[in-house]
């Protein structure tokens, strides 16, 4: 179901209401055309998708919660109004379909940035991404002899898998993963370099799966959790036995 749920994320559908009237967007039959956003029927250039493309397929608290993520981050990037936001949540936590959430986000540079391909790229040099950001569904790691680091640890991630594609000559390409994700190396060729997962806790229900391919010839692929932050002199201090 969750699969189902992600791969919905990337299409987009329809007629949401929240009990005030609010209306999220606008489908049409006739012309399968999408519309959304509050201007949904006036000026709006139209979205085009097969309807019959679209999983009616009923949605958990995890979904939900994810969708709800999404809006949340759109007010902090200032897309939407905390008015605009309360109503969207209603909508959020009374759907039942995934159609029912992706009308919500359909109309949000949020959702569609989830949906462009990422791509790193260094020949040896250090290049790290970090902090908040969106993860798409599609990663592609390369670098000769430098070191690539990808930290999903304050990322935003509304897919239930994200393919990783790697190609590691001599450097290297780290990842790190928050506990309960999940993250899978099965599909990484290995030259004479190596591949250390260290991120192999139990999978989190709700939580994605990093599936990474490709080559590593001499360099080393790694995925592992965070760090724990270095406690202070004064905080050593004072947990120091008497």
């Amino acid at each position: 179901m969750a699969a189902e749920f992600h791969r919905g994320l990337e299409l987009v559908e329809v007629d949401v209401q929240d009990p005030s009237g609010h209306r999220f967007g606008s489908y049409s039959p006739s012309d399968r055309t999408v519309r959304c956003g509050p201007g949904a029927t006036e000026g709006m250039a139209p979205m085009t998708e097969d309807s019959s493309a679209l999983p009616a397929i009923r949605v958990g608290d995890a979904e939900r919660e994810i969708t709800a993520r999404q809006l949340r981050l759109a007010v902090e990037y200032g897309q939407l109004t905390l008015v605009e936001l309360d109503k969207r949540l209603i909508a959020v936590y009374r759907a039942e379909t995934v159609r029912d959430l992706v009308a919500v986000t359909a109309d949000l540079p949020v959702a569609a940035a989830a949906r462009e391909p990422l791509e790193l790229q260094t020949s040896s040099a250090a290049h790290r991404k970090a902090g908040q950001w969106i993860v798409p569904s599609q990663i592609s790691a390369t670098t000769g002899s430098g070191v690539i680091t990808i930290d999903f640890t304050e990322a935003l991630c509304s897919h239930a898998e994200v393919a990783v594609h790697v190609q590691v000559g001599s450097g290297v390409v780290k990842l790190i993963v928050p506990r309960g994700w999940r993250v899978d190396f099965d599909r990484v060729k290995i030259g004479s370099g190596s591949a250390a997962n260290r991120a192999n806790e139990p999978m989190l229900p709700g939580s994605p799966v990093l599936r990474v391919d490709g080559r590593v010839k001499s360099g080393a692929l790694k995925a592992e959790y965070p760090r724990p932050p270095r406690r202070s002199f004064w905080a050593w201090l004072l947990r120091r036995p008497r």
